[in-house]
């Protein structure tokens, strides 16, 4: 019964929630989409100062101050400053255990200790004012918690009780009259948690209940939150939200809520399976959203509550997510005034941005792990069908988070990768994999294999599309146009392949005109509608007007009916116009116009005409009038590094999604407003003659600060100046710039990862140092620091007319002196000249031989196998010889290092070096890459030569090698790609020889694979 009584409280107070915060059922939808699969990501600083968090505070200036079990840290983002307790300084901390921080009404810094009393912040003069415990002080030494009193003082819980320090500095017991309280109606063991509202009432927390007192003379009341008496469960978190709720966290029995003043406290009652929180203890409680609160718990992570949804989630730390919570020891919560949410872990803090909505990241679907987005289709049920690990497919609702997936073998779809998806009119999906080409109805349910006339049944299928009744797919074998038969094999209306001057079609993309563009790894190609008419567009890398030459990646037409090409390496093309001579003239997209990469992987357009791209390093916008660029990044809510080919689409709500290595990106075009508040900027360390100047260094409240002076004695160190602005965002998300007036001609861009000033040697005069920050959305803040620089003694006027007659008097009188001697010196300098450039030659031969080998095998390493690969790809270029690569990786070698240590993981490298000069001929290049990654170059190649040469590798691997008492045994995986005399790229021959690589791994490793052949069914 006492059970149900509170699941029946809950209900009523979530059902109170949903009422108070009415929406339209469209709203609902739009924001619902990708909900159910959202991941919350999060940001590790992980320096050791930053280890063990108790609790967390903002200055007034912006500084973070994070109290910990070893001492006091400021931090502003970038670098920390940290304080400890030192008995034998004078000012320092009284204790090194901090149990609370807390910034007071007027902006000074209160520091609870667990057995030092209370410490306030002096900032004039960088040291601590103790309160200790004991008479004319506090009652106990321990303080757990601080909050202002309304009139200028703070009230302070601590293991006596309360106490509290008036304006003046001067302590008063609990019981000295109003506006106090009776300490005998406390608990005896001390507070452990105060909150003052924002009607001024009084919320005490303690291991025997939760006190309130509404005003300084009002009495004190017990709160009882609803378990039989006399269980008033112990108190460990008091927090108020923005709509005036009020949030308690205790020690086992989870967390309550009072939704308004005089309202009974309501248990949270965790939604989902396995709900545990109401035998949790809550450590700390802290608000998302506006109607979303964090509750952090002591071993189960934080759990979020939505209160107008009346729903829970929990957030844990996941080892294979890497942007997830780092531990489920949650200690400290803040969000800062800018919006950033930090968390203070047992292991290291963790920062959350909730401020971005326009892109959604799923890194988790059902039980899957190491998410991977091959392929997606949006299908017009609003369904999404997505290609995951182990060959299979997830069918996902965005709105509800239903699940359903298409299983490899189970469910018909052979082992190995869907590689593209394409929706039927009639409602069925066609399936192209690895091995073939498959058909599936609606739900998933029925799949079944399409046989296609004259094309092998496991022939890979790259791409697909959908016009006007036809079937167009490509693969390794050229481009088909097929009609499908619900009996028997699908019939061939058209094939291309030698055609195409590309056999691989990477992309297809037919046109309502009957024409289809084509992509192929080696360019673009337009089949007319004539059926036999295939144009080649030229190619041409240099050449920003001519379409681009490499593996093009994806196709599209916008509203405008222009076409645009992704590809590998060479941006995006756009199709501007067509000339009276029939010459197709394209403008490129490269990084050097604000792409994030070279290497584009999918484009869509959304519904308003914005074209969107995914590329090997995150997401960007690009506007179809103006082509400006717009690059998404962290503080866009962009957590996915990279992306696959293809794998990109339109959803039903006008979201465009993006499936990558580590996830699905989900991009809002309409949500992408990522405005902020001006973050204030900060000097954070200052450096006179070597030394740190705290006192000078002004802060970020507006306060003029004092003109920093250097003396003659600091002038030739002179002063550096350290700043950041306190938005705590990534490095790439704001950009500095500096300016010394008086002495630099124009702004100076800093390094956005030291932030910092520095000048010394400067003339005396007056300056003023400017510094700039400017973030995404071109908002600026400033600083200024006034410079005066005095003038040293020999510096003055009167001096310098004196030393100027002087030096004249003298030239004068050693002119003579000096010339004979130079020619004396000349001599003797001549003949050590050469003695020295002897010594020259021959340390220069020495860097040389340690610049392009590596030092533990003697080998070459990767710069020089890059220079030798590069040589090699000019004189194909040319008309030389043909050439390999071959890339070899050591199977089991981690195995080897870790059981028998890194001595015989060296020596093991040198035997597989001497193995590997033994199995090639001496006109080949063998290199180590790097770890037990090594490559060769054979020159000149054939099949046969390949061959040979792979399979003599993987045979001399195979031998055992001696090690002390140990026969070490290794065997290796060998990937191959040759490159012809009708031209060579090397990006793609090192992609072709990786992907022969991993194909051999996949075979099962100690043995080698060729790409082409040994690929295709891959």
């Amino acid at each position: 019964m006492p059970f149900f009584r509170q699941a029946l409280s809950c209900l009523i107070f979530w059902m109170s929630a949903l009422l108070a915060f009415p929406s339209t059922a469209a709203d609902a939808d739009a924001s619902a989409a990708w909900q159910p699969f959202s991941h919350v990501s999060f940001r590790h600083h992980t320096e050791e100062a930053l280890r063990f968090g108790t609790s967390l505070a903002q200055d007034r200036d912006g500084f973070l101050w994070l109290g910990t079990q070893t001492g006091l840290v400021r931090w502003d983002g970038f670098r920390v400053r940290r304080y400890v307790a030192d008995p034998a300084r004078e000012g320092s901390l009284p204790d090194g255990y901090i149990q609370s921080v807390h910034v007071d009404a007027g902006g000074r810094l209160w520091i609870g200790t667990s057995a030092g009393g209370l410490a306030r912040y002096d900032a004039a003069r960088d040291r601590f004012a103790v309160i200790p415990a004991g008479p004319g002080g506090l009652g106990h030494a321990r303080v757990s918690s601080i909050v202002d009193d309304g009139a200028g003082g703070i009230w302070v819980g601590t293991g006596a009780g309360l106490g509290r320090v008036d304006a003046a500095g001067k302590v008063h017991a609990a019981a000295s009259g109003a506006p106090q309280l009776a300490a005998s109606v406390l608990a005896p063991d001390g507070v452990d948690v105060l909150l003052r509202d924002r009607q001024g009432g009084l919320w005490i927390g303690t291991r025997e209940g939760l006190f309130y007192r509404s005003g300084d003379h009002d009495r004190l009341e017990v709160v009882h939150l609803g378990l039989p008496a006399p269980n008033e469960p112990s108190i460990n978190a008091l927090y108020q939200d923005s709509a005036g709720r009020v949030w308690i966290g205790t020690r086992t029995h989870g967390a309550f809520v009072i939704a308004t003043r005089g309202a009974a406290p309501r248990p949270i009652v965790e939604t989902g399976p396995q709900p545990a929180l109401q035998g949790e203890r809550v450590f700390a409680i802290v608000q998302k959203d506006d109607d979303v609160v964090w509750l952090g718990t002591e071993s189960g992570g934080i759990v979020e509550v939505d209160v107008r949804q009346g729903t829970t989630r929990r957030l844990r730390y996941r080892g294979d997510v890497p942007d997830s919570l780092r531990s489920d020891e949650i200690l400290a919560m803040l969000r800062e005034r800018g919006g950033q949410i930090f968390v203070a872990t047992g292991g290291t803090l963790s920062q959350h941005d909730p401020l971005p909505r326009g892109i959604v990241t799923v890194r988790t679907i059902g039980s899957i792990t190491g998410l991977n987005i091959y392929h997606l289709l949006p299908r017009p049920d609003g369904k999404v069908w997505l290609s995951v690990p182990g060959g299979g497919e997830s069918i996902v609702e965005p709105h509800t988070g239903a699940l359903a997936e298409i299983r490899a073998d189970a469910d018909a779809l052979p082992k190995g990768r869907v590689l593209a998806m394409a929706n039927a009119p009639d409602g069925s999906v066609y399936i192209g994999t690895q091995q073939g080409l498959y058909r599936s109805d609606g739900t998933g349910r029925a799949v079944r294999h399409v046989e296609i006339a004259g094309r092998r049944p496991d022939a890979s299928v790259w791409a697909l599309a959908w016009r006007d009744g036809l079937l167009w797919l490509g693969g390794l074998d050229g481009a088909w146009a097929v009609r499908p038969s619900s009996a028997g094999p699908a019939t061939v209306l058209r094939h291309e392949d030698e055609a195409l001057g590309d056999r691989r079609v990477t992309a297809l993309l037919p046109l309502a005109d009957g024409s289809v563009w084509v992509g192929t790894r080696r360019g673009v190609v337009r089949l007319d509608r004539d059926g036999t008419t295939v144009e080649r567009l030229p190619t041409d890398n240099a050449d920003r007007t001519r379409a681009p030459n490499g593996f093009v990646s994806s196709l599209l037409v916008d509203r405008t009916g222009r076409l645009w090409v992704s590809s590998f390496g060479n941006g995006v093309a756009i199709l501007d116009r067509t000339d009276a001579g029939g010459r197709r003239w394209f403008r490129r997209l490269t990084t050097a116009d604000g792409l994030p990469d070279n290497s584009v992987n999918m484009l869509v357009q959304d519904r308003s005409g914005q074209i969107w791209l995914s590329t090997d390093l995150g997401l960007a916008g690009v506007h179809p009038d103006t082509l400006q660029v717009r690059r998404l990044g962290e503080a866009d809510g962009a957590h996915v590094p990279s992306y696959w080919t293809s794998s990109g689409a339109l959803g039903a709500d006008g979201e465009v999604l993006f499936g990558g290595f580590t996830g699905l990106s989900v991009v809002f075009p309409d949500r992408l407003d990522t405005r902020r508040p001006l973050p204030p900027l900060a000097i954070t360390q200052l450096m006179l003659g070597g030394r740190a100047v705290r006192a000078l260094a002004p802060g970020a409240s507006g306060r003029e600060p004092a003109a920093l002076t250097v003396t003659p004695a600091d002038r030739e160190r002179g002063f550096a100046v350290e700043f950041a602005a306190l938005d705590y965002m990534p490095a790439e998300h704001r950009h500095y710039a500096y300016q010394l007036e008086g002495f630099d001609t124009g702004w100076i861009e800093a390094d956005t990862t030291v932030r910092r000033a520095s000048y010394n040697n400067l003339p005396p005069g007056n300056y003023r140092l400017r510094v700039r920050a400017t973030g995404d959305g071109d908002d600026t803040v400033n600083l200024e620091l006034p410079v005066r620089v005095l003038p040293a003694w020999h510096q003055l006027a009167w001096v310098r007319a004196l030393g100027a007659i002087a030096v004249l008097a003298i030239l004068a009188a050693l002119m003579q002196a000096r010339t004979s001697l130079l020619r004396r010196r000349q001599r003797e300098l001549e003949a050590v000249v050469a003695s020295r450039t002897a010594e020259l030659r021959a340390t220069q031969l020495k860097l040389e031989t340690m610049a392009y080998n590596d030092a533990l095998t003697d080998l070459p390493n990767r710069r020089r196998f890059n220079d030798e690969l590069q040589r090699l790809a000019a004189l194909g270029q040319r008309g030389g010889d043909p050439f390999a690569l071959l890339l070899i990786d050591l199977d089991r070698f981690k195995h080897v290092n870790d059981t028998l240590g890194h001595d015989a993981g060296d020596a093991l490298l040198v035997a597989a070096a001497e193995r590997l000069r033994a199995a090639v001929r001496q006109t080949d290049c063998v290199a180590r890459l790097g770890g037990d990654e090594f490559a060769v170059l054979l020159t000149p190649a054939s099949d046969a030569i390949v061959g040979d040469v792979a399979q003599r590798i993987v045979d001399s691997m195979r031998a055992p090698i001696a090690f002390g008492a140990h026969d070490m045994r290794v065997s290796a995986s060998v990937g191959a790609a040759v490159a012809w005399r009708d031209g060579v790229d090397t990006d793609a021959l090192y992609k072709n020889a990786d992907t022969a690589l991993y194909c051999a791994k996949e075979a099962g490793r100690d043995t080698w694979c060729r790409f082409g052949a040994d690929t295709a069914a891959a």
